[in-house]
């Protein structure tokens, strides 16, 4: 089963599809792997189920979504107020983490840390680069949406799963590794 997201007024709306890749917003599942890593104000450390060398423990992400827009005049197409931020959703398999997952939204736990890497293949050495890593400061998850493939579909052999988890922030960190090129923002605009 595959779960797309629409953009309405209050966020994002899962639409079930058993028939379609996995899909969040207009973007296809991701080619390169991302790995997310958590640490909550009282649970700690949330451990995924990923067994990679070097990402052992991580969660790993099949889709991301994320929006940062600009509000803007349908006559003139100029900006009218301040971007807004949307929430991080991410697509990730059913595992060890989940339920502290679902523990950190039901007691809207801060989480302290949340970072999402990136990875492509490296040229030169043959192991893979982290290229591309997000940061959240001060994260909530606003959202856990299970989904799980229908099993009589014959298409649906080889998929697993799914829970689409989404994150609120206070501050968001982008960098693109390679030449620690970064920018960062805030939830909430500062006042002009």
């Amino acid at each position: 089963m595959s779960i797309l997201f629409s953009d309405n007024q209050s966020g994002f709306t899962p639409r079930k599809s058993y028939l379609q890749p996995v899909r969040i917003g207009r973007h296809n599942i991701m080619t390169w792997p991302a790995f997310m890593t958590l640490k909550g104000e009282s649970q700690g450390t949330i451990d995924g189920s990923c067994d990679v060398k070097d990402l052992k423990d991580t969660i790993e992400i099949f889709a991301f979504d994320h929006v940062v827009e600009l509000p803007r005049s349908r006559d003139m197409g100029l900006p009218t107020g301040r971007r807004v931020h949307l929430d991080i959703t991410v697509s990730k398999e059913i595992d060890k983490s989940t339920p502290k997952l679902y523990k950190a939204l039901c007691d809207r736990e801060k989480l302290t840390e949340v970072i999402f890497s990136w990875y492509r293949p490296d040229g030169e050495t043959g192991g893979r680069d982290n290229y591309y890593t997000v940061r959240l400061e001060d994260a909530v998850i606003t959202r856990i949406s299970p989904c799980a493939p229908h099993r009589l579909d014959p298409s649906n052999v080889t998929q697993k799963f799914m829970e689409n988890v989404s994150f609120a922030y206070e501050k968001i960190i982008w960098t693109y590794e390679p030449d620690g090129i970064e920018h960062e923002d805030m939830w909430v605009a500062p006042e002009e």
